[in-house]
């Protein structure tokens, strides 16, 4: 929420693109998804989510309550509640649900229409390139620009890396160790995952807890 800064948030997905081993995206996916169901939800949340889901939610589409279907509604149920930066995250997503799930196109073909007319300049362009998506190109060329979006590049070197560089060379194997997420960032990918899926509670949240505890 507001505890999460944009730069965080950015390196948690960065870190979970990056990690396709073992069950770090589905994890994100399905922690995400619990943390964005609830009505009244951060944006922060909203944002992360929305990111999340359209690159990883297809890994747990076949979960239970998890479907393509599932996963456009406790994101469209925020659409009023997030400004138009978020709005243009949720776009993307609405795109690469609709063309892997076939029951996600009539819900997101509408909102595209409307949205064409929008003040907002990257949402009336975003929504106008993928509506039009499916008559401009072919079905395989469509495929692979909504495909999930390919590793991160970070450009950022540690001081281990560098030290490695002078001594090993670009490409050896002690550089590529170095350059690879740690456990370390790892769980702290997993901690601001949940952090955000569990923000802290309100003021007023806290005062009607305080009103309903029996004495």
């Amino acid at each position: 929420g507001d505890y999460v800064s944009d730069s965080i948030w950015h390196r948690v997905v960065q870190i979970v693109t990056n990690h396709p081993q073992g069950d770090l995206q589905g994890y994100a996916a399905a922690t995400l998804f619990v943390a964005v169901s609830p009505h009244r939800c951060h944006e922060t949340t909203v944002s992360v989510a929305a990111y999340v889901l359209g690159e990883f939610g297809f890994l747990i589409a076949e979960r239970p309550g998890m479907s393509g279907e599932e996963q456009f509604h406790v994101l469209h149920q925020h659409w009023f509640n997030v400004d138009t930066k978020t709005r243009a995250i949720l776009i993307s997503t609405y795109a690469k649900l609709a063309n892997l799930y076939e029951e996600c196109r009539p819900l997101v073909a509408p909102i595209f229409a409307r949205s064409k007319n929008s003040s907002d300049v990257e949402v009336q362009q975003r929504c106008a390139e993928y509506a039009s998506m499916r008559e401009a190109f072919s079905p395989e060329a469509v495929e692979d620009l909504l495909r999930e979006m390919p590793p991160f590049e970070d450009k950022r070197r540690s001081a281990l890396e560098l030290r490695l560089l002078e001594t090993e060379g670009e490409d050896s194997a002690a550089v590529t160790k170095a350059s690879m997420p740690s456990e370390v960032e790892q769980q702290r990918a997993l901690q601001s995952a949940q952090m955000l899926s569990n923000p802290p509670l309100e003021e007023e949240d806290v005062e009607e807890e305080e009103e309903d505890t029996p004495y």
